[in-house]
């Protein structure tokens, strides 16, 4: 027989396995030994982490597909730089004019790949999204499998397979879905000492510049030869984008940080102040942010439990991918970055990582899990109406716009708009960009102060206008520094030389899309007032 423990013995054997990383060595041996991806037999496993979350993920990924016309807006800014490098007229957004309004390199070259074959933008960057999101879910949960156990697994893959936010970046045809997984799957190669591994952390930093900064928190853990690999293929494409565009860093990243800004931590607080357990003084009311309410007693706890035991196994490939996603929404939050709903995809993949780590070891019992699986479930109810009616609405607004201008353009005119995504894909006329992601002096301008709007007409005479009724009413700009105009006589002179020519479906709305044409006269003088 074995001798039972003494108590004090017991309450140490008690300590050490709570401590203890849940998967024992053997265990992990076995795991990894399946590779990078999950075995076929664990794939179809009903009792796996695998197998009903990826039925999940498509399931919820094609009804979200389905139900929205239209990807996201900014996601035609890359579709027409595509659409351009496969109709030879280079990397280009207006022809001839070389300035890097996108922000991923190898999403934009791939999106271009998918025109030449298939002709078709928006299918394929939401099949690639989806497949993604799949590759997300097997690489994410077959590492947490294999570090931190089948819970652990679990919990994550179930969130993120239901989680709607996840469904719309999945569909959204940004390049965001391409980033999470190239970045867990970065960790998993790293971790395996797997060839491919510099590649991959190449392809990462490709992706976006936080996929950059994710890289290179993850080669921290990768041998020398992967980090030259990677070195050596991230510069032969700085150094074509340099000899493109003469920087490698995107004009979009440098436009949106002059126009909208840095305000700091405390004006950044939208990016943490919906996983705080304290009251900040108001509600969060960023509807993707705001869902996660619900879930913040339970999701702060859990976090806080999940660091805690990735700095002990912080060798680990589950540490380093959550350490790169959570370093990406610590800058985020430092800087007050603005926030754009795709952004929010790396922050939150790095709180899941986390928090599936966490949850097994502040939860007992079956009943908060439970409780968590019928609210990811049943907030498909608010989100639902979130992102198919922000999708509708961009549709009706934004797509009204497009038709019209597509219509009654000319070959060689030319658009001074903000919302350049969709309105710049239907419509291919030279766009003068009010943010300067395209149009650099633009945003340049606007950091000299009132007027900026007036001056730019005046010196480039557009074609056509596509404004926001607020912007003519309020004389404020839609979004960003500088006030558009100076005093009232710019804005009526505006108007008097552009009358209006189309409006979109939301008239009633300060956000409402304006389609204004120069008239015949003003072409020989600017619209400013007399005087000026």
């Amino acid at each position: 027989m074995t001798p039972s423990p003494r108590p004090r013995d017991a309450a140490h054997a008690s300590t050490s396995a709570r401590r203890a990383p849940t998967p024992e060595p053997a265990a992990r041996s076995r795991a990894a030994a399946s590779g990078i991806l999950p075995s076929a037999a664990s794939l179809f496993d009903l009792r796996g982490p695998y197998f009903l979350p990826l039925l999940l993920l498509l399931s919820a990924r094609v009804a979200l597909w389905i139900s929205t016309r239209v990807p996201a807006e900014d996601a035609f800014i890359t579709f027409r730089y595509a659409r351009s490098l496969a109709t030879g007229q280079g990397l280009v957004y207006n022809p001839g004019e070389h300035v890097m309004g996108f922000t991923s390199p190898l999403w934009t070259v791939w999106t271009a790949l998918g025109v030449f074959v298939t002709r078709d933008a928006v299918v394929w960057a939401r099949a690639w999204g989806v497949i993604a999101d799949a590759v997300t879910l097997l690489v994410a949960g077959g590492m947490l499998e294999r570090e931190f156990g089948r819970r652990a697994a679990w919990s994550f893959t179930l969130f993120f397979a239901a989680w709607p936010y996840f469904s719309a970046v999945g569909v959204s045809g940004m390049e965001m879905s391409l980033c999470m997984a190239l970045l867990v799957l970065s960790a998993a190669l790293v971790q395996a000492k797997h060839p491919a591994a510099g590649p991959a952390l190449a392809a990462l930093a490709l992706t976006r510049p936080e996929g950059a900064v994710a890289a290179v928190v993850l080669s921290l853990g990768a041998s020398w030869r992967d980090r030259l690999i990677a070195l050596a293929i991230v510069g032969a494409a700085a150094g074509a984008l340099t000899l493109q565009f003469g920087s490698p860093i995107p004009n979009s990243l440098l436009a949106k940080a002059k126009v909208y800004g840095t305000p700091g931590p405390w004006a950044g607080r939208h990016w943490w102040e919906w996983l705080s357990p304290v009251i900040l003084g108001r509600w969060p009311s960023i509807g993707d942010t705001s869902l996660m309410i619900p879930l913040t007693i339970v999701a702060s706890a859990a976090f806080a439990s999940g660091l805690a035991v990735l700095w002990r196994e912080r060798r680990s490939s589950v540490a380093r991918a959550a350490a790169a996603a959570i370093l990406v929404w610590a800058g985020y939050a430092f800087v007050g970055a603005a926030y754009f709903w795709w952004y929010f995809s790396l922050p939150l993949l790095g709180l899941t990582l986390a928090c599936a780590v966490g949850l097994p070891r502040i939860v007992r019992g079956p009943w908060i899990p439970v409780s968590l699986a019928a609210l990811v479930l049943s907030v498909w109810t608010l989100a639902w109406q979130l992102y198919v009616g922000r999708a509708s609405n961009e549709s009706r607004s934004f797509g009204t716009i497009a038709a019209r201008l597509a219509d009654r353009a000319l070959p060689g005119q030319s658009v001074l708009l903000e919302p350049i995504g969709m309105i710049g894909y239907t419509a291919p006329l030279r766009v003068l960009d009010e943010t300067g992601l395209v149009t650099p002096a633009i945003a340049k301008r606007r950091l000299q102060g009132p007027g900026w709007y007036t001056d730019v007409v005046a010196e480039y005479r557009p074609d056509w206008i596509v404004i926001r009724s607020g912007v003519l009413k309020n004389s404020e700009a839609f979004a960003g520094v500088g006030r558009p105009f100076r005093n009232s006589a710019e804005r009526d002179s505006l108007v008097a030389h552009y009358p209006v020519a189309a409006e979109s479906r939301d008239r009633d709305t300060k956000d409402a899309l304006l389609l204004l044409q120069r008239a015949p006269d003003a072409a020989a003088s600017p619209p400013l007032p007399p005087g000026r």
